[in-house]
């Protein structure tokens, strides 16, 4: 069975539907699907076995990230499905075994602690084979990186991979053209795995040809170590004229070479290596003035009833669960206070005043007035008791 047959089977579109309503069940859409997923998966099923065109077309939609505007293009969810189950049968397992196993992104048991975790490995092999944390690394960003993929460079590569099954590559660039001419979509699940896939062929380079161990990339932030700085900006050049030829310009303003000793900045995290070879992360102090300022808001959708607690815990644990990673005891624990102050103390003492009410109205239930011992044991009075 080709994996174009394993696509369109129906027991492969459902498992993937299902997954597809994961945490978004609320929706009205992902409840019409659940209604008619029957349906639905016989429609795809269809169109799959006559080579119909699966895209439909995207919900188009603006998010301010950090002051920064992102163009989203979600997929339905019909498409979606389709997507999933050729990610999951096809697309991945041909793509994975080509990677480097350091690139990290829109992985399963990869992602941006997995980054953190190798960053420290290049750092101790760096420090335990020199002796010293004396040192450079290279960091470059790249500019518009998914509004820059090019589909011909896009389709070339896929048919070095997918090119023994020509449906398959063809339902691929379905996915890929709908996008238009040039760019991949944000939200799309084969977007997001073409996009770590797009430059595999420099990331080989520069680990087996360079001879760079040193190098990480998660998603369109890279970086190198060597010890050898006119070396680090040679490797940069040539490393530039590679995402040139497929037309992906490298951020100026991102791009530079920076002491390891001196600490350096990396995907939001301010890292150094000490003289001893231990490593200090620590995050960016934005990210927390960030996270404050929204506990704060938080705090006035609750009391407005416009948001359940739970989901301002689920937030919470979320963001702070990320911060573990990072050398921030004192930062976490301000932030544990201040998170008490705004939504468990005054809980907890209106709950504890509830309780003592409750447990009085128990009493006098079973016992009647509250009573001093003396006067229960012995029906007196005693002063010193009412005192």
């Amino acid at each position: 069975m080709s994996d174009y047959e394993k696509i369109a089977d129906a027991n492969n579109l459902m498992r993937s539907g299902k997954r597809c309503m994961k945490e978004i069940s609320w929706k009205y859409s992902t409840q019409n699907f659940y209604l008619d997923r029957i349906n639905r998966v016989r429609i795809a099923k269809e169109r799959l076995e006559s080579m119909d065109r699966m895209s439909d077309g995207f919900t188009v939609f603006k998010i301010n990230e950090r002051g920064k505007i992102r163009n989203i293009r979600s997929v339905h969810i019909n498409e979606r499905m389709v997507q999933k189950t050729q990610s999951d049968v096809s697309l991945i397992p041909n793509i994975r075994p080509r990677l480097i196993y350091d690139n990290y992104a829109s992985l399963e048991q990869r992602g941006i602690s997995q980054a953190f975790d190798r960053l420290k490995v290049h750092l101790q092999r760096y420090y335990r084979t020199h002796g010293t944390n004396v040192g450079y690394i290279a960091m470059a960003d790249l500019h518009a990186y998914f509004d820059s993929i090019d589909h011909d460079c896009v389709y070339e590569q896929c048919k070095k991979v997918l090119g023994h099954d020509p449906k398959n590559l063809y339902l691929l660039m379905d996915f890929v053209d709908a996008f238009g001419d040039k760019s991949l979509g944000l939200g799309s699940q084969v977007s997001q795995i073409l996009a770590i896939f797009y430059p595999n062929e420099i990331d080989h380079f520069i680990k087996e040809q360079l001879k760079i161990k040193g190098y990480g990339r998660y998603m369109d932030d890279f970086y190198m170590i060597h010890e050898d700085k006119e070396y680090l900006a040679e490797c940069l050049q040539l490393v530039e004229g590679m995402y040139a030829d497929l037309g992906i310009e490298m951020n100026v303003n991102k791009t530079k070479i920076c002491r390891i000793d001196k600490g350096f900045k990396f995907l939001k995290a301010k890292i150094h290596l000490t003289e001893t070879g231990k490593i200090i992360m620590r995050p960016d102090h934005a990210s927390i003035v960030r996270e404050r300022r929204k506990l704060k808001k938080l705090k006035e959708k609750l009391d407005a009833g416009e948001i359940q607690y739970n989901e301002i815990l689920q937030q919470y644990k979320s963001w702070r669960g990320y911060m573990e990673q990072f050398n921030s005891y004192k930062t976490l624990k301000s932030m544990d206070e201040l998170f008490d102050d705004l939504f468990i103390r005054q809980w907890r003492c209106q709950e504890n005043v509830e309780r003592k009410q409750r447990n009085d109205y128990e009493y006098r239930v079973k016992f009647g007035e509250k009573q001093y011992p003396a006067r229960r044991r012995h029906g007196l009075e005693l002063e010193s008791e009412w005192d």
